[in-house]
C-alpha cells in the first residue's frame, strides 16, 4: 500500500512542477481523472487541464457557468436542441470571450458505459462539487477521517436538467437525482483524495503514513475483478488496505508477468 502511494506522489509532484506548484489545480485535475471513470479518466483530465485552475475559481459560484465550461469544451453545445442546452451555450460563449479560452474539443465517450456513468452525468457532478465547496482542498486535508470525507461528497449531484436525462434533449422514463454513490464516493477517496493527502503532507515533510493507512483501513475492500480472482485463491479481503495492495500487486507482477521479482511468482515457478 505504501509502495502505491510512493508513486501516486511521484506522479501528484511531476504535474505539481507543471503547475507551479498550485495543490489546488493538480487536485482539481485528478478529481476530474476520477470521474471519468475507466473510458473518460484521461479525457476528463484533458478538460480539467484545459482550463486555467483561476478561472474555476472565479466562476465556481455559478454551477450554470462551471457545466456550460465543462459541456462546451466536450463539444456538446455545437447544436442546442432544447432551452436548457441553449442556455448553457450562451453561458460557454460569453466565457470563451471573457476569458480567452481557447478554441478546443475534447469529447468523452458515451461507449460501453451505464447510463449513470454517462460523461454528462459525471461532469454535471463534477461541477457541483467546486459548487457545493467553494474551500474543497482545504477542508479534504483537515478531514481526520473517512466520515468527515464522506460529508464532502453525499450530497453531491447532477444539476435538475439531469433528473430526467441522461443525454442532451432526450427525456428518459427514469426520473430521480443523479447523485453520487457511496460505491462511486469510495472509488474517488481511495484513488485520489488519499494519495492527494499523502503527497500534499509528504511536500510539507510531514509522515502522515500511518494516519491514511487509518483511512484505508476504515473503508471496506473494493469489489473488482481482481479481487474476484485473489479470493478463487484463497485471500480474503476485509479493507482496501488488502484490496489496493492485492489490486497494485497484480499490475505491478502479474499482468506485467514480473514473476521473477515476486516471492509468491518464483515459489511457484520453483515448486513447478
Amino acid at each position: 500500500m505504501l509502495k502505491k502511494l510512493e508513486e501516486k506522489s511521484l506522479e501528484i509532484e511531476t504535474d505539481l512542477q507543471l503547475h507551479k506548484n498550485n495543490y489546488e489545480a493538480v487536485m482539481f485535475h485528478h478529481l476530474a481523472y476520477s470521474f471519468g471513470l475507466t473510458v473518460n479518466a484521461l479525457l476528463f483530465k484533458q478538460i480539467a487541464e484545459s482550463i486555467d485552475f483561476t478561472i474555476i475559481n472565479k466562476m465556481r459560484q455559478n454551477k450554470t457557468q462551471l457545466e456550460a465550461l465543462f459541456f462546451g469544451i466536450s463539444g456538446w453545445l455545437e447544436n442546442p436542441i432544447d432551452s436548457q442546452m441553449s442556455t448553457w451555450k450562451r453561458e460557454f460563449d460569453f466565457l470563451k470571450a471573457k476569458y480567452n479560452i481557447p478554441e478546443i474539443i475534447i469529447r468523452p465517450k458515451f461507449l460501453r458505459l451505464r447510463p449513470p456513468n454517462f460523461p454528462t452525468i459525471r461532469l454535471s457532478q463534477f461541477a457541483d462539487l467546486y459548487f457545493q465547496h467553494q474551500n474543497l482542498f482545504s477542508k479534504i486535508i483537515s478531514a481526520q477521517n473517512t466520515n468527515s470525507l464522506f460529508e464532502i461528497f453525499k450530497e453531491i449531484k447532477a444539476s435538475d436538467y439531469w433528473t430526467d436525462h441522461f443525454n442532451f434533449g432526450k427525456i428518459s422514463s427514469i426520473h430521480h437525482p443523479k447523485v453520487v454513490t457511496k460505491d462511486f464516493i469510495e472509488l474517488i477517496i481511495l484513488n485520489t483524495i488519499l494519495p492527494v493527502k499523502y503527497a500534499y503532507h509528504k511536500h510539507q515533510n510531514e509522515n502522515i503514513s500511518d494516519e491514511i493507512l487509518s483511512f484505508y483501513s476504515e473503508i471496506q475492500s473494493e469489489k473488482n475483478s481482481i479481487i474476484k480472482e485473489w479470493k478463487k485463491l484463497g485471500l480474503k479481503t476485509k479493507t482496501s488496505i488488502e484490496s489496493q495492495s492485492l489490486i497494485y500487486h497484480f499490475k505491478n507482477y502479474c499482468k506485467a508477468k514480473n514473476c521473477l521479482n515476486c516471492s509468491i511468482g518464483f515459489k511457484i515457478l520453483k515448486e513447478s
